[in-house]
């Protein structure tokens, strides 16, 4: 606390004394450490009243790092570790809930089910519905539409809206079976809300069949225990008389009814959070609404942290001006509405310890490529050749998606250029998981040829062959024509293992090598598939695999087990999908979970737009600033979207779900159009946070032609990119 000296806003927030505060925040405002500081405040002030300072955060790492802020303060203080409780809303619920079983209606040692687990359940719901429900689905399919391929379509279609109506409908406490019966007893009902609650109520059956909770239930659970017993409430209330809420911008309905349970009618409850980093709502419940409404109630004292000292004022001003743009010009009056507080971000006064960069050394620049592969080779050479002219400094490159943030991975690998990859996964946790799912695939069908290709494929690299010099491409062939495997692994009597395969004259000595040490590890790992498959998986690593990568196979395996036990009725083709999810990037199991990252001096970073959040460089990157990432109208192109289908399904029975419920957000916008109102918004959001990142150097781009499937097609820059691009030139470049 001695080194804390605050700034205007930061004041105001030390001096609270009780009742309902917000605070909103601009990036680099201090936020944590305002936050820290003040808990270690009223620690001190609450040290003779008994009870805690209850601190709600987000993720685990910010979890971990205000434990450690507010561990230092009271050090500085001279004051014990006592007086205070740092959470996520997850582990908050679920103290609650196990602390009350009984009450609960639950086992003392019930399970909470993660994001992957809750996703496998939905995937087997929307399976046996479609099982089911043949000639309904089978309606919806467009006239050029095959059967297979739509089959294929639908069900991720059906899951889009199962997963939002389930978020949405958990988040209101509504069930499954009191939400059918509402939509039986309607005089309209929407197809697509109820499709989504008869998936809802098979995805609560595998739920509840397997005895756990997900994390909406886990939550539900803990306000239904509050709301029913006072007793317990109020209990709650006196050990913790004071909550102060992290990234409030990220609430959903559950955790403001938690939260406003925990400190009653006229309790002491601080929320903190920046409306404009919003940046979740396409992936949770979370909505900035609640946060900005809860600054407008009349009982709320407002405070606003608009100093930072992270940027270069022309980088604040495009910041600003992307807001101002955004709420008085934007063509769309509900984006006008919607998308940002109206608020600046100021510079430090010239007294602050923390000096914004020198404005004089900072630029901005944006750029237009012909194509997305011109765009990223000309940003990698760029940002190696700035890396290596200033070890010293930090740099970033920032992309729209995961799938782009992988090819650029690549073509960094490819250039020998050192960097930090912070994408959904690593490659060498995909590069584990791919060895394992050709290998557990092959496993699982060792009778398909191709599968002997593709485990060859997996392995080559690895495998420790005792010839050199091998034709990969021929080896390839070789077992791609070999039709019938058991004979090349398990050859007769008296019969060679050339015998297996094809007749085309002698095979050359190294390439039979090849062949010879993988028959001979396919042979030992059939015989291990018996195994439980944390011991398969381990078997196969220790034979082929790094000292490094161990590590990694044995958190796969571990989760290959988890996944087994939650799944009796898995088999090896399923656990080799499980990890053909991690290949893809679509979960991660291998990496430090909410590991907290620190850029380093001469390295160029690597990540998403909204992986960046909380994280600052000298120079950023940003990407891929087209219309097609970006869009600004209703009727732009917007992912995911089915016009055979009217437009967004899950748009259409969320927004159907919240009429049957008289809770209707939609403001006369039809279902789609709010939902893209809400991209729209969001989007913009997310380009504020990329520019926010950068200290003194910012460069933004776009490509005019963008990869779809096999083909190029023609994209156009981003609204705000143009209105970002001609402000800044008439400002800053006219003389």
């Amino acid at each position: 606390m001695s080194n804390f000296h605050p700034r205007r806003g930061q004041r105001e927030i030390m001096e609270y004394q009780g009742g309902r505060l917000g605070v909103s925040a601009v990036p680099g405002s201090g936020k944590t450490t305002t936050i820290a500081a003040l808990a270690a405040g009223i620690i001190a002030r609450q040290k003779n009243r008994g009870g805690q300072v209850l601190v709600v955060a987000y993720q685990n790492a910010a979890v971990n790092h205000l434990r450690a802020r507010i561990r230092e303060n009271l050090e500085t203080m001279d004051l014990i570790q006592v007086g205070y409780d740092v959470r996520t809303l997850h582990s908050l619920s679920y103290g609650i809930v196990q602390a009350n079983p009984g009450l609960a209606g639950t086992s003392a040692d019930f399970d909470v089910l993660d994001e992957r687990t809750s996703t496998n359940l939905l995937e087997k719901a929307v399976r046996l519905w479609n099982a089911q429900n043949t000639r309904t689905w089978a309606r919806l399919a467009p006239d050029d539409y095959y059967d297979a391929r739509w089959e294929h379509e639908w069900s991720g279609i059906a899951q889009k809206i199962a997963r939002a109506l389930i978020s949405a409908a958990k988040n209101r406490r509504l069930k499954p079976q009191p939400l059918l019966e509402m939509i039986r007893a309607a005089a309209e009902v929407d197809q697509f809300l109820y499709i989504g609650a008869q998936i809802y109520q098979l995805y609560q059956v595998q739920v509840e069949t397997i005895g756990g909770l997900d994390f909406d239930d886990l939550i539900a659970l803990a306000v239904d225990l509050l709301e029913h017993h006072p007793d317990l409430r109020e209990r709650l209330q006196r050990r913790w008389p004071i909550v102060l809420e992290d990234e409030a911008q990220d609430s959903v309905p559950l955790q403001e009814e938690l939260l406003g349970m925990l400190t009653g009618e006229q309790g002491n409850w601080i929320r903190v959070g920046d409306p404009n980093q919003a940046i979740m709502s396409t992936f949770t419940a979370a909505d900035p609404g609640y946060l900005r409404q809860f600054l407008e109630r009349p009982e709320v004292k407002t405070v606003e942290m608009t100093i930072s000292g992270r940027c270069a004022p022309r980088i604040m001003d495009m910041a600003n001006h992307l807001v101002d743009w955004t709420c008085d010009r934007h063509p769309l009056a509900p984006v006008r509405q919607q998308t940002f507080r109206h608020q600046h971000i100021s510079a430090t006064e010239p007294d602050d310890s923390q000096q914004n960069p020198d404005d004089q050394t900072s630029s901005i620049v944006f750029r237009e490529y012909n194509n997305r592969l011109e765009e990223q080779r000309d940003i990698v050479r760029r940002a190696r050749q700035f890396a290596e002219k200033y070890p010293e400094s930090t740099l970033a490159i920032l992309v729209p998606t995961n799938r782009i943030g992988y090819e650029l991975a690549e073509y960094m690998r490819e250039c020998r250029i050192p960097f930090d990859e912070m994408l959904q996964s690593s490659r060498p946790e995909r590069q584990v998981a791919e060895t394992m799912s050709r290998v557990i695939t092959f496993l699982a069908n060792p009778l398909q040829r191709n599968n002997l290709e593709a485990t060859y494929a997996a392995l080559r690299e690895i495998l420790p062959a005792d010839g050199e010099g091998s034709d990969a491409e021929n080896v390839s062939l070789l077992l791609r024509s070999c039709y019938r495997p058991e004979t090349l692994l398990f050859p007769f009597p008296e019969k060679n293992l050339e015998d297996a395969l094809p007749p085309v004259g002698e095979v050359p000595p190294a390439d039979l090598e090849d062949i010879v040490t993988l028959a001979r590890y396919l042979k030992r790992w059939l015989r291990a598939s018996t195994l439980p498959v944390d011991q398969l998986v381990m078997t196969v690593a220790q034979d082929v695999l790094t000292d490094a990568d161990l590590a990694r196979s044995q958190k796969l395996a571990a989760h290959l087990r988890s996944r087994a036990e939650q799944n009796l009725d898995w088999r090896l083709p399923d656990l080799a999908r499980e990890l053909d999810q991690v290949v893809g990037g679509k979960t991660t199991v291998l990496m430090p979970e909410d590991g907290i990252f620190e850029p380093r001096p001469g390295r160029i970073a690597l990540t998403t737009m909204h992986k960046a959040k909380g994280l600052e460089w000298d120079l950023v990157y940003l990407m891929g600033v087209d219309g097609d990432w970006f869009p600004h109208t209703l009727d732009a192109h917007f992912r995911g979207e089915y016009e055979f289908l009217g437009g967004d399904p899950a748009a259409e029975a969320s927004a159907a779900l919240f009429e049957l419920m008289g809770q209707s957000t939609t403001d006369s916008l039809a279902p789609t159009d709010a939902a893209h109102v809400g991209i729209i918004a969001e989007r913009l959001r997310l380009l504020y946070v990329g520019i926010t990142r950068a200290r003194r150097f910012l460069a933004l781009s776009w490509s005019r032609q963008i990869p779809t499937g096999m083909r190029l097609r023609p994209a156009s820059q981003a609204a705000a990119f143009y209105q970002l691009r001609s402000y800044y030139e008439a400002k800053y470049l006219s003389e």
